[in-house]
């Protein structure tokens, strides 16, 4: 005697889903078109299912309105080939949530926010070398003032979660950016606060509403200031943090800064009482002096070069 056949759709959600979880995101679409009930079940669990893969995401707004956004994505993960930039627009909240569930953001290189009215922007971009232990990091932005600051600020990080990984995608909705602060003055510029803080401590789920913003003071010192009170750099948290190189580009008044706050800060910091200074015409640096460490047996030592030609910051834990 034959077997009957399956019926499908006879079977229970939870069957369908396990096998809807095996296909990838073109024959899905195509399925969704088969009835209504498919349509529905995939829909309610689209970001549990295969997505397409997000390579660049560029969101553009005018005041607390998001109009638009422009994506690439990746056409195969083997060779990581992009696909050409697509534009959609949104008449509303509700067609940008959506567009939102139905991409995968995980794997993204480049993010960019940018205010239509003010012109200011932010923007991210993700290097990593194949085989490489360290994830890199440049952030370039525009200014209210309209100063156009390429590669203010560049980072590695070994062993880092991309920041799309780092977020599960969450940080693209509507109400994590205005949490984040980007519908306010200055928007662009808090978020990229936010993304260097948690990347470097690795942790996503700092309160947004608590980050300090002060936009008469420079931003590697607000970052600076924020660490210290988190104690990121005590000598009892120090072996829980990744090695990291932290660039401040075209810093400005750092000399002013260097008597003061930076003294106070490896006062609090010193391993053995130890700390080695330099100051001549071509850099400002502080350095403490390398201890190993009793809970993870790796010498760690902190350092702060200040190259005054480039005006270069380095700050760094090896």
């Amino acid at each position: 005697m034959d077997n009957p056949e399956m019926d499908l759709l006879s079977l229970p959600d939870e069957f369908k889903l396990q096998i809807f979880k095996k296909l990838n995101w073109n024959i899905l679409k195509n399925v969704k078109l088969v009835c209504k009930n498919f349509y529905l079940l995939i829909e309610k669990n689209i970001q549990s299912l295969d997505r397409p893969k997000a390579n660049s995401v560029s969101i553009c707004y005018k005041e607390d309105k998001i109009s638009r956004v422009d994506y690439s994505l990746i056409v195969t993960e083997d060779t990581f080939l992009r696909e050409p930039t697509k534009r959609v627009d949104f008449g509303n909240d509700d067609n940008y949530e959506k567009f939102l569930k139905n991409i995968d953001f995980t794997e993204i290189k480049h993010l960019c926010l940018r205010n239509h009215s003010s012109k200011e922007f932010i923007s991210v971009r993700y290097y990593c070398k194949f085989g490489s232990d360290f994830s890199t990091y440049n952030f370039s932005a525009k200014l209210p003032n309209g100063r156009y600051c390429r590669k203010y600020i560049s980072f590695r990080i070994r062993n880092s979660k991309k920041f799309g990984i780092l977020y599960d995608c969450t940080i693209l909705s509507k109400e994590s950016l205005r949490k984040l602060g980007l519908f306010e003055r200055c928007g662009p510029y808090f978020v990229g606060k936010k993304i260097v803080m948690d990347l470097l401590t690795g942790n996503s789920m700092l309160e947004y509403e608590n980050i300090p913003i002060n936009t008469h003071k420079l931003l590697y010192a607000q970052i600076m200031d924020h660490l210290n009170e988190l104690r990121f750099f005590s000598l009892e948290n120090t072996c829980n943090h990744k090695r990291f190189k932290l660039f401040f580009h075209k810093t400005s008044k750092f000399e002013v800064f260097w008597k003061n706050f930076y003294r106070e800060f490896f006062d609090q910091i010193r391993f053995n009482n130890k700390v080695v200074e330099i100051n001549n015409h071509n850099v400002c640096s502080l350095k403490s002096s390398s201890i190993k460490c009793s809970i993870c047996g790796i010498k760690h030592e902190y350092s702060i070069v200040y190259e005054k030609n480039s005006k270069t910051l380095c700050i760094q834990l090896l």
